[in-house]
């Protein structure tokens, strides 16, 4: 049976000859196209419309498009986005419908890995949207490793073409480590084996950290997302004061609130034990997620809107994850 998900990975053909290359001034209105073709006018980053704005995106140190052009026609481009000199984002990835399946998608994703390693990075994640099971495959055939579950982050008006949500999607978090040093960290002993069974997936060793971390707690927002961050280093004084004043900003404008503690924190157990009675629950660990350090991201439901029954995962890891991330919200709300 068909399925009616517009996806760059949903059919699968003969490959086919493609030329992958960095994107060049004059490719924005075939990517445009692409977007056209693959959403209709309902991606969530309008800008993505505009040939003038991927021109400008692709003179800029953050952003790197790379396109796959089939004769003189664009037929695909994927999206690089650096934030700092550890870490960076692929995604919205878009290919021609008439192209789909024949192994473009993960041509131009080797490329683009390539391109974040020559670039020095420490590591790259992509977020698999969790209503089809395509983009989670195609994480995995690249050597990713899943490492976090993040409830809600998709709004419900984001949608597919004619595929639309009633609820608020999750993404499964992926990341593709270059440098794989040892990490000195703590961890907390209510996440001890599931936090320990992560690093041992990415291959990488860790030892206790008796660094003293320089206390700090700051707060991102995506307003567009409707989503806030609580970032948390170490407890500066009047910690809990600090904090609830910005935990109640932040429920006054978003759907989503997350906690992101530094694993080097000293004090992460009396951290994370605050959280969890705030009703932050496990979401999962994120490599070099600021200024190159490991940091725990746990979750907070601020909206009855969040899908939980129609989440799909490919990999097994991806269900045992779901399954302690549930549990984990359970428990936090007995708390």
């Amino acid at each position: 049976m068909k399925s009616s998900v517009f996806s760059p990975f949903f059919t699968y053909k003969a490959d086919i000859d493609v030329k992958i290359r960095d994107y060049k001034k004059g490719d924005g209105e075939g990517v445009v196209e692409l977007f056209l073709e693959n959403y209709g006018n309902t991606y969530y980053k309008q800008s993505f419309y505009s040939p003038k704005h991927w021109d400008e995106m692709a003179k800029s140190d953050k952003y790197y498009p790379i396109i796959a052009k089939i004769d003189s026609k664009v037929v695909g481009q994927f999206l690089l986005t650096v934030y700092d000199e550890y870490i960076g984002e692929v995604g919205a990835v878009v290919v021609h419908p008439d192209y789909k399946g024949r192994g473009i998608m993960n041509k131009m994703f080797s490329y683009l890995l390539k391109r974040a390693q020559n670039l020095g990075l420490s590591s790259v994640y992509g977020e698999a949207i969790m209503f089809h099971p395509f983009s989670q495959k195609a994480n995995l055939k690249q050597g990713m490793v899943e490492s976090a579950l993040q409830l809600g982050e998709v709004a419900s008006w984001i949608s597919q073409k004619d595929i639309k949500f009633e609820k608020r999607s999750g993404v499964l978090v992926s990341f593709k480590l270059f440098k794989k040093q040892r990490r000195f960290i703590n961890i907390p002993k209510v996440y001890e084996n599931i936090i320990k069974d992560v690093y041992k997936r990415a291959g990488i060793k860790h030892f206790r950290s008796s660094r003293r971390l320089k206390p700090a707690i700051k707060t991102s927002e995506n307003h567009l997302l409707k989503l806030g961050s609580i970032i948390i280093d170490s407890k500066v004084k009047n910690f809990k004061e600090k904090f609830n004043k910005r935990f109640a900003f932040l429920k006054t404008k978003h759907d989503m609130i997350y906690a992101d503690v530094n694993l080097k924190s000293k004090n992460i157990d009396e951290i994370v034990e605050f959280l969890n009675k705030k009703g932050f629950f496990y979401s999962g660990v994120l490599f070099n997620k600021y200024e190159g350090d490991d940091y725990l991201r746990l979750q907070y439901e601020n909206t009855h809107n969040i899908e939980e029954k129609l989440n799909v995962c490919f990999s097994r890891y991806c269900k045992k994850l779901s399954r302690f991330v549930y549990l984990d919200k359970q428990r936090v709300s007995r708390i």
